[in-house]
Parts: structure tokens; sequence; C-alpha cells
């Protein structure tokens, strides 16, 4: 598994805001009123869940919403190359979990996008992994940054609210409890904000 990972994940649109349907955020509304009246935790858990299968080596297959995705390690590690490794889809996931509280914060605060791509860095000490047997520390991920460019002739004001809901991502709620997580922010090409995320707050700076 490669001790950096970066994953990209874009939306954009040429000349146009990025679509938002907004009749499907009335789901939204209906979450707000139902579930503060549920009270037995399989009524208010949300439980994803994958079934993987390991193929060969170090490589295995999962479906998720009947699209296939593959896993493997790199070539000149111990794999062959033939799909994503672990370390890159972990990465994805998260900055995916950003789309779907931002797409939903551009319908309900009514914000238009031109576009926006999100970059996912990370890292971890690998002789935690490769010599494990030897008594290294194996603390996994120890710093994971995110970096958004943004295009919109929004204000600078109301694009800081519309980053805000990345806060309501499970991954990232996960992960700020886990790493030293870091958002760095840029609108139109300059400099918004930084954001360093902790357990129980949010720095700005």
């Amino acid at each position: 598994m490669e001790s950096k990972g970066l994953a990209r994940v874009k939306l954009e649109e040429a000349s146009m805001a990025i679509k938002i349907y907004k009749e499907k955020m009335e789901y939204l509304n209906k979450a707000l009123t139902e579930l503060p009246q549920k009270s037995d935790p399989k009524d208010f858990r949300s439980t994803p869940n994958v079934t993987i299968n390991w193929l060969e080596n170090c490589s295995g297959k999962t479906t998720i919403r009947d699209q296939e995705l593959i896993s493997d390690e790199n070539a000149h590690s111990t794999g062959f190359g033939k799909g994503v490794s672990p370390a890159h889809t972990f990465l994805a996931g998260f900055g995916f979990s950003h789309f779907t509280q931002w797409g939903r914060a551009a319908g309900v605060l009514d914000v238009e996008i031109d576009s926006l791509e999100e970059q996912v860095r990370g890292w971890f000490d690998r002789r935690g992994e490769y010599l494990y047997e030897l008594g290294y520390e194996h603390k996994g991920f120890e710093e994971i940054t995110f970096e958004v460019k943004i295009q919109s002739k929004e204000s600078r004001e109301k694009i800081r609210e519309f980053i805000k809901w990345a806060d309501r991502s499970p991954p990232h709620a996960t992960l700020r409890r886990a790493v030293r997580l870091i958002g760095i922010f840029h609108l139109n090409g300059q400099h918004l904000t930084t954001a360093v995320y902790h357990p129980d707050r949010t720095e700005w700076r």
C-alpha cells in the first residue's frame, strides 16, 4: 500500500453552474420532520455495507449499486496494478462524501457553483506496515489534507457557509476524531480560508 495517497474528484460544467435538482432536496425536509420522532436505533441509524471477494494475490472485487470496483496494489509493489489501490479508494470515498453535502448545501443555500475540484492527500509511516513484526508502531494515516478549488460568482461569505456543510459528512466526522484533518479552500483562484478540524471544533485560519 502506498505511503502517500492522492485522489481527485471534480465537478464541472463549461460556462454554466453545476446542475442541482432542488426537488431532490425535499428529502432533507422529510428527514428534518421525521427523524426527531425516532427513538429506535434501527429507525435512525444508517448501515451501509459492502461484500468483497478475493480474486487473487492482493486483488479484490466488490459491486456497489451495479458498479463494479476492483482493487489491486501497484505492479512495483505486491500487485499487478489491475485496479485502484485501497489507499486511493479510501481517500476518494472521503472526498466523494463532501460532494454529497455540498450538493445539498447548494440546494438549501441557493448557491451557484461554476466548478469545484477537490484534491485529497494523506500520509502514513510505511514502516508500521512493512516492519510490523519488528515492533514498529502502526498508527495508520496520521494526516489527511483536502484542497478545494471553487469557481463561483457568489460572495466569499456565502461560499464560507457553503463549505461548512463538509462537517455533515459521516466520513469527515469520523476522520476528524482519528487524524489531523485539514481543509484548504480557494475561491476564484484566491485563498479563501483554511480549516483545521479538531474532534470538537473547527479552527479557521
